[in-house]
């Protein structure tokens, strides 16, 4: 899978090889592998990048999110 992330402060950062995306919030918990449906919604919580080579997790975030044909999105709210 890859990821595509997206903030004002970051920018835009592409990762590759993704295996799975863990996300918790106060309301549900999701794990999103290859091939899951497409998805889309708003994140208040934590997100887990997690890859053979990768371990990335944004903790206490708001955002939106998306996963289709493979490739997850997320733009970030700050401030």
């Amino acid at each position: 899978m890859q990821v595509k992330l997206f903030s004002l402060s970051e920018g835009l950062s592409i990762i590759d090889n993704v295996e799975v995306i863990r996300i918790k919030s106060k309301d549900y918990n999701l794990l999103i592998m290859k091939d899951y449906m497409p998805i889309l919604g708003e994140i208040k919580g934590n997100i887990e990048i997690l890859g053979s080579n990768i371990e990335k997790k944004l903790e206490n975030i708001s955002g939106y999110y998306m996963n289709t044909n493979n490739v997850f999105s997320l733009i970030v709210k700050e401030g």
